[in-house]
C-alpha cells in the first residue's frame, strides 16, 4: 500500500490535494528555491560519474550562473554515444529504467530514468486525475478501483511507463490489463479496453484527445451499439447499454459515449488537444485535460481544473527559457549563441524551452526543439502566482511567409477543421514559387467524396484569415495566392502507414508529420506505387 492509496482509502481528501496538487500554491519565490535546491543536488549526484565529468570537467558548477555559464546548450547528438549503449558504468551508481523514443529526427534514443524519475511518472499522472476531475479547487472524486482506459504505448515508451508507475501509486484497474495489453497492438488495445468498459465501467482516460473524438464519431455514426444482440452479455453490460439507450431516444439523437460512460477525468497531450477539445467533450462529457510532457524532460506540466494554461511543475526539470528574438538570432546564425531567461524573470511572450533533469536525471541544458507561449504571469481564477504557458509550436515546424506570418501545425489544423473539412489527414510545406513563398497544403478527402478544390480552399483560406488577422495584410505585400491546396490520392495515408510498418519504422514513425515533411517522406505519401 502507498501513502497515495493509504490518503484515498481513508478519504483523507486536503491532504491528497495538498501533496499532488500543491505546486499551484507556490510563490515565485518559493519555486525558485525549489528548482535550486534540486539543481544543486543534481551537481552533487553527477560530479563523480563518466557522464557528469564528460559535461562539467573537472569541477562540478558551484551556482546557477556558473551551471549557465560554463555548460553548452545540448541536443541528443550530444549523448549518442553516451547513453545509446545503455551503458549503466557511466552513469551515477543506482537503479535505472530505460525509456526508449525515435522523436522526429529517427535517431534511437535511450533515456535512463532514476528510481525518482520513474515514480514521479506516476506522481503527476495522479495530480492529472485529480486535477481533470475536479470542478472547483481541492475536490477530490477519485476513488479506490478505479477503471483507467490503457491507451499508452508499451514499454520501453515512456508512457508505458506512466501506466506502469499509476500502477504502482494507486489502487487503480487498467483495462485491458496492462500485462494483457502490452501485448497488443495499439487499435486491438483501444477496442479491447472500450469493450471490457462495457462491463467496468472507464472512469479515466488519458492519451491522445483525437482517439477519443474519432472514437465517438464512429460510435454516434454507428448509432451506438443500440442494434447489437444483448444475448450473451453480462448483466452490468446490458444495463449500461439500456441506460444509454434511453437517455439517446429521450433526446432524440443517436447514443453517445458519454450516454454509456460516465468518465470522472480525460487526461492529453500533443498538438490536437485544443483541435478536439469541443469533440471530446460532446461525446464524452468531458474536456480533455492539457499536459505537456517529453521523453528526455518526463511529465513537466498541467493545465488547472480551468483547462487555461499549463504549469510547470518545479521539481521535474530545471528550466530556462531562450526569448523567441534569441531563438530567431540562432536560426539565422547557428554560431550564435542565445541568451536565456529562468522562471523568475518571464514576460508573456514566445520561448524556446530549455531544460535540465533533476531527480538524478543525466540531461542538461537540452533543447528539445519546442516553443512555447507564455500566457501571463499567475492565474487568478485558480489562485496561481506561476507563469502559465500553452505550447506554440517545433521550431522547426514553423512555416514563416514573409516574416509577416508564422503558420503552426495547431493554426493550420484548427483552419481545416472549423472549415468543416472531412479529411483522412493532411500534411503541409513551404514552398517557392517566382520567388513568392507559399504555403502548401496536402489534404487526402474522406473517402468517396466530392470535393471542389477552389470551394475547400476559399473556405480554409477564411478562417485562415479569422486566425491570423495580419493574413489580409500580407496579401497586400505579396500579392494574391500565397496558400495553396492540393488533395492526396485516396489511401495516402494507410498505404504510407502500411509501407513504414513493412519496414519495421519505429511506432513514433509510422505516420508522416504535419508540418514540412522530407523529401523522402512526401513522396512515399504522394506516390503509391
Amino acid at each position: 500500500m502507498t501513502i497515495a492509496s493509504d490518503l484515498i482509502r481513508e478519504s483523507q481528501k486536503d491532504k491528497l490535494w495538498s501533496r499532488y496538487c500543491g505546486h499551484l500554491d507556490l510563490s515565485i519565490e518559493e519555486y525558485m528555491k525549489i528548482q535550486e535546491r534540486l539543481l544543486f543536488e543534481q551537481f552533487n549526484i553527477l560530479k563523480d560519474s563518466e557522464i557528469g565529468r564528460h559535461f562539467y570537467g573537472k569541477t562540478a558548477p558551484k551556482s546557477v550562473q556558473e551551471f549557465r555559464e560554463r555548460i553548452p546548450f545540448t541536443t541528443f547528438d550530444d549523448y549518442v554515444d553516451l547513453l545509446n549503449n545503455r551503458d549503466e558504468s557511466l552513469l551515477p551508481k543506482g537503479n535505472y529504467h530505460w525509456a526508449h523514443t525515435s522523436g522526429r529526427t529517427g535517431v534511437q534514443k535511450w533515456v535512463p530514468l532514476t528510481e525518482r524519475m520513474y515514480e514521479r511518472y506516476g506522481e503527476v499522472a495522479l495530480t492529472a486525475m485529480l486535477l481533470s476531475s475536479a470542478k472547483y479547487k481541492g475536490e477530490v472524486r477519485i476513488e479506490p478501483n478505479d477503471v483507467l482506459l490503457l491507451a499508452t504505448a508499451p514499454l520501453p515508451y515512456s508512457s508505458g511507463y506512466v501506466s506502469h508507475s499509476t500502477a504502482d501509486l494507486l489502487d487503480v484497474r487498467f483495462v485491458p490489463s496492462i500485462e494483457e495489453g502490452e501485448k497488443m497492438d495499439f487499435g486491438d488495445r483501444i477496442a479491447a479496453g472500450f469493450s471490457q468498459g462495457m462491463d467496468t465501467g472507464i472512469d479515466y482516460f488519458y492519451g491522445l484527445a483525437s482517439v477519443l473524438g474519432k472514437m465517438g464519431e464512429r460510435f454516434e455514426e454507428g448509432g451506438g451499439t443500440g442494434n447489437t444482440s444483448l444475448k450473451g452479455m453480462k448483466f452490468t453490460t446490458i444495463i449500461r447499454l439500456l441506460k444509454g439507450m434511453l437517455i439517446a431516444k429521450s433526446q432524440h439523437r443517436n447514443m453517445l459515449p458519454r450516454d454509456i460512460w460516465k468518465l470522472k477525468g480525460v487526461m492529453a497531450g500533443g498538438t490536437d488537444t485544443d483541435i478536439y477539445r469541443e469533440r471530446v467533450a460532446h461525446y464524452w462529457g468531458r474536456e480533455p485535460l492539457e499536459g505537456y510532457a517529453s521523453t528526455e524532460g518526463g511529465m513537466q506540466s498541467l493545465q488547472a481544473w480551468n483547462y487555461k494554461g499549463m504549469t510547470l511543475f518545479p521539481d521535474v526539470d530545471f528550466y530556462e527559457f531562450i526569448p523567441f528574438e534569441e531563438h530567431l538570432k540562432n536560426k539565422a546564425d547557428p554560431s550564435y549563441t542565445p541568451k536565456t531567461v529562468l522562471t523568475d524573470e518571464l514576460v508573456p511572450g514566445i520561448y524556446e524551452l530549455v531544460f535540465t533533469n533533476l531527480l538524478g536525471g543525466v540531461i542538461m541544458r537540452y533543447r528539445i526543439g519546442d516553443l512555447i507561449t507564455i500566457e501571463s504571469i499567475g492565474d487568478e481564477e485558480i489562485g496561481c502566482k506561476l507563469p502559465q504557458f500553452r505550447f506554440y509550436s517545433r521550431g522547426d515546424d514553423l512555416i514563416d511567409l514573409g516574416n509577416m506570418i508564422r503558420f503552426t501545425e495547431k493554426s493550420i489544423w484548427q483552419s481545416i477543421e472549423a472549415a468543416g473539412i472531412e479529411h483522412v489527414d493532411w500534411t503541409a510545406k513551404k514552398e517557392n514559387e517566382n520567388g513568392k513563398p507559399v504555403l502548401h497544403l496536402f489534404i487526402e478527402f474522406m473517402p468517396g467524396q466530392e470535393v471542389d478544390i477552389q470551394e475547400a480552399h476559399a473556405k480554409i483560406e477564411e478562417k485562415m484569415i479569422e486566425i491570423h488577422p495580419d493574413y489580409i495584410g500580407m496579401r497586400e505585400i505579396l500579392g494574391e495566392n500565397n496558400f495553396k491546396l492540393s488533395a492526396l490520392p485516396s489511401g495516402a495515408f494507410d498505404h504510407f502507414t502500411e509501407s513504414r510498418r513493412s519496414e519495421g519504422a519505429d511506432l513514433a514513425h509510422l505516420k508522416p508529420p504535419h508540418m514540412q515533411p522530407k523529401a523522402d517522406v512526401f513522396d512515399k505519401l504522394v506516390n503509391l506505387g
